[in-house]
């Protein structure tokens, strides 16, 4: 994750991914971002609810409260101002807090297998998986073609899955891949 340096004033900002904090309030975070034409990304999820009695199958957020927001910091910024609910996510390195960023990349890749709500995907937070150096590939057919991960044996699971990973934050596993869809990358 880099940090944000607002030094020249006359300097392009860069468009990034940052991650937010909406505080249990994903819906009124969405409709604000989507009024304001600013690209977002909340990874859900399906899940059975049960509401007056009947149980629903409705779509959630997987993590509460977070939201990856594309766009220029000083832009994320103005609009925290008038959405307190909203605020950048930080993470502490060598004892100073600095913003949350995702590369370009890394978000390209969670989003291609994180919006296939429908498939078989295997959702886990950082503590939850353990990441050994494995096989790099790319996805090349199906609904999850261009996707870069590593070829992991999950527990429970009979084969193996490609893991997109965000630094620190979550992991997805993709449904099942035959092998005839993987292409190894060679570092």
């Amino acid at each position: 994750m880099q940090q944000q340096t607002l030094d020249n004033p006359k300097r392009k900002e860069p468009v990034q991914w940052f991650v937010l904090h909406a505080y249990k309030s994903e819906d009124k975070a969405e409709t604000a971002l989507k009024d304001a034409g600013i690209q977002y990304f909340i990874p859900k999820h399906y899940e059975v609810r049960t509401f007056q009695g009947r149980k629903v199958k409705k779509l959630v957020p997987i993590i509460n409260s977070l939201v990856f927001v594309k766009d220029t910091y000083p832009k994320i910024d103005a609009l925290q101002k008038f959405l307190p609910f909203m605020r950048f996510a930080t993470i502490k390195e060598e004892g100073k807090s600095h913003i949350m960023r995702v590369p370009d990349k890394q978000m390209e890749n969670f989003i291609l297998v994180a919006q296939h709500y429908e498939e078989d995907i295997i959702f886990f937070k950082p503590e939850e998986l353990e990441l050994k150096p494995g096989t790099r590939v790319r996805i090349i057919g199906g609904p999850f073609s261009g996707a870069e991960g590593v070829l992991q044996k999950l527990k429970g699971k009979r084969r193996k899955r490609v893991v997109v990973s965000l630094q620190g934050l979550m992991s997805v596993a993709s449904a099942d891949i035959t092998p005839d869809l993987l292409q190894i990358i060679e570092e």
